[in-house]
């Protein structure tokens, strides 16, 4: 998601103009799983949370809704993926998902029009969201958590790759960042704040595979986890410092 919509129109005027997608970002350049997915070619790795999250990779629908698209494939993967469903069951959409939320305005929040002027969710908003929405379609045992990245310290920077390390281990969660987008793929104009499920973490060569719900102009990408924690830490005057929430289900 992109909160600004005329990021659309400088995106455009950016392509014309020979800027490469994947522009590197303080020497780090992220890179399309198209260009490079031998970690999934590699029978040692399970990557619970790539298959269970690609046969629900939606894109978001309008310029502000990344939250809403997030969740769904979150949701969709936790309640879904591998297990026998019935013929008469949905996947789970945006527009459904949207109405079951009332604790905030979510529907209006992810629509062009916005709500008092305002787009997409807060760090904290997402956190409620997510936690409203599984009691809402049944989830019975769960938890949702968040970390605020608010400090670059390096003992943050380690308990973000340790909760990357266990959300990749573990087929019963999924992890949500909320990050500047452009500081990972170098589009012009930014700061863009934009949530996206995580799809992958390469633990050896400390990568984050990022399926990114910006589908109009990206598809999932590695990049690297200091990067991924520095794009979180970015503040902005609308939502503050990003982080991520961590989905739980089952003890």
């Amino acid at each position: 998601m992109k909160f600004i919509l005329p990021l659309l129109v400088l995106l455009a005027a950016a392509a014309s103009a020979g800027t490469p997608k994947y522009s590197p970002v303080g020497g780090a350049l992220a890179v399309p799983v198209s260009q490079d997915n031998a970690y999934f070619r590699n029978p040692a790795n399970t990557a619970y949370d790539y298959w269970n999250l690609s046969g629900f990779y939606i894109p978001q629908t309008t310029g502000a809704s990344c939250s809403a698209a997030s969740v769904a494939m979150a949701l969709n993967a936790l309640l879904s993926a591998r297990r026998e469903r019935g013929d008469e069951e949905e996947n789970i959409t945006e527009g459904k998902l949207v109405e079951k939320v009332s604790g905030i305005p979510w529907k209006s929040l992810v629509s062009e029009e916005g709500a008092d002027g305002k787009h997409g969710l807060t760090l904290a908003q997402l956190a409620a969201a997510s936690k409203e929405a599984l009691a809402a379609y049944g989830a019975v045992e769960f938890s949702v958590s968040s970390v605020t990245v608010s400090s670059q310290s390096a003992a943050a920077l380690e308990s973000f790759r340790r909760a990357l390390a266990g959300s990749e281990r573990n087929p019963q969660d999924i992890m949500l960042l909320h990050f500047a987008q452009d500081a990972l793929t170098g589009a012009p104009g930014g700061p863009f704040p934009h949530i996206s499920p995580v799809g992958a973490y390469d633990e050896k060569t400390r990568r984050v595979l990022i399926f990114d719900v910006d589908r109009q102009w990206y598809e999932p990408y590695w990049a690297a986890d200091v990067q991924v924690f520095k794009a979180m830490a970015v503040k902005t005057e609308a939502f503050g410092c990003g982080g991520y929430v961590l989905i739980k289900t089952g003890n």
